[in-house]
């Protein structure tokens, strides 16, 4: 069950999202952050733990690490346990098992919240065809709507609004705490200048359902406005049964500050590489055989995919040096090479810091720079 979101855990203004606590802005150069609580990627995460990983919890092979890492979803599975046989979460799941989970957020967050979520002309078929096996885009209408009528049936039958709403205080924890930790102002004008872009709003969604350490970057365009999104579980262990102790593990700014790079980024980078001269993609392709053993396990199973994770890591780096964090930025470069094993990091930071140094040409130029040195490193020597 939910096979491609437990492969995910080795990793790394929403217009419906629920009112559970008051927004919180940050103005900086005419872009600002909102942060909110998402009622349907709440209700996504419970699944997975009601689903699947709240199941795995009692068993022998699970980790006690695991154990304190899942606290929260874990104890929210045993309070609805009840419910596993549920015929709407056998539905849900069923759907869910081919495809990501940030598929399913990036579709979530455009729909109005559990229990009235459905299709609307307004949603580009992009965000609902891996709905279909073949592609096929009336096939994927028709299964996206049943998973959300399913989804609309299960918020109801196990009173999910009861449950955020009794606990609209451990929420408003979460979003005190990032919004305690947003980055100053000079971050976002330094991401939009160095891939040069922008979007109308960036909206930051700490979820307490979503396994901790998940991390996730979504976008959409509605009515002429571009709108990105850093979706993310907890950093932290979590202390909820002690209301005069509330800590939901969110108050990290260092940590908020270079996952939002990192997921943001996405929203930057993806497009571009999409934009990559297909045979550039396949010219390079044998440089993920050296590092696909490290790559598969992390969640990222093929080169181009690879390749996403690559340009925003290295601009992660290129980013913190902008902002004067030159220690941070060689601390995340050198754990992304040694740890992670994204060995040709250097060779695109090379390159981006041509780019970046000079600001001439454009971020896309210098992205397409960078695959034609990383094609000279793949020629057989």
């Amino acid at each position: 069950m939910l096979k491609h979101a437990l492969l995910l855990l080795a990793i790394l203004v929403a217009p419906y999202a629920y009112a559970l606590v008051p927004s919180a802005h940050c103005n900086a150069a005419n872009t600002q952050f909102q942060v909110k609580i998402n009622t349907n990627v709440e209700l996504l995460g419970f699944v997975y733990f009601l689903g699947y990983e709240g199941a795995q919890s009692e068993t022998a092979s699970y980790s006690e690490k695991d154990r304190k890492r899942y606290a929260y979803g874990i104890d929210l599975y045993h309070r609805y346990k009840s419910f596993a046989g549920s015929k709407h979460l056998a539905v849900a799941v069923g759907y869910a098992q081919d495809i990501w989970l940030d598929y399913f957020i990036n579709l979530l967050i455009q729909l109005e919240d559990f229990p009235n979520a459905k299709l609307t002309p307004q949603i580009a078929p992009a965000y609902y065809l891996r709905f279909s096996a073949t592609g096929d885009e009336e096939e994927a209408k028709k299964n996206a709507s049943a998973f959300l009528e399913a989804m609309n049936g299960l918020y109801q039958e196990v009173g999910f609004g009861t449950y955020l709403a009794q606990s609209r205080n451990l929420y408003a924890n979460a979003a005190a705490q990032v919004t305690a930790g947003l980055p100053d102002d000079r971050f976002l004008p330094a991401m939009e200048a160095f891939y040069q872009g922008h979007f109308d709003s960036y909206n930051l969604i700490p979820s307490l359902t979503l396994p901790a350490g998940m991390g996730f970057g979504a976008k959409y365009e509605s009515g002429g406005k571009r709108h990105a999104f850093h979706v993310f579980g907890t950093f932290a262990s979590q202390q909820w049964t002690d209301s005069t102790k509330l800590d939901m593990g969110f108050a990290d700014e260092k940590h908020l500050l270079e996952l939002s790079t990192h997921e943001f980024g996405h929203s930057f980078v993806n497009p571009c590489v999409d934009r990559v001269p297909e045979e550039l993609i396949r010219d390079t392709g044998t440089l993920f055989d050296p590092i696909k053993d490290a790559m598969s396990p992390q969640g990222y199973p093929a080169w181009k995919t690879c390749l996403y994770e690559h340009f925003v890591r290295a601009g992660e780096v290129v980013i913190a040096r902008n902002l004067g964090h030159h220690e941070d930025a060689e601390r995340i470069r050198n754990h992304y090479i040694n740890n992670r094993k994204f060995i040709y990091l250097d060779t695109l930071i090379t390159e981006l810091d041509k780019y970046n140094t000079t600001r001439t040409g454009t971020y896309q130029q210098a992205v397409i720079n960078a695959m034609l040195r990383l094609r000279e490193v793949a020629k057989p020597r």
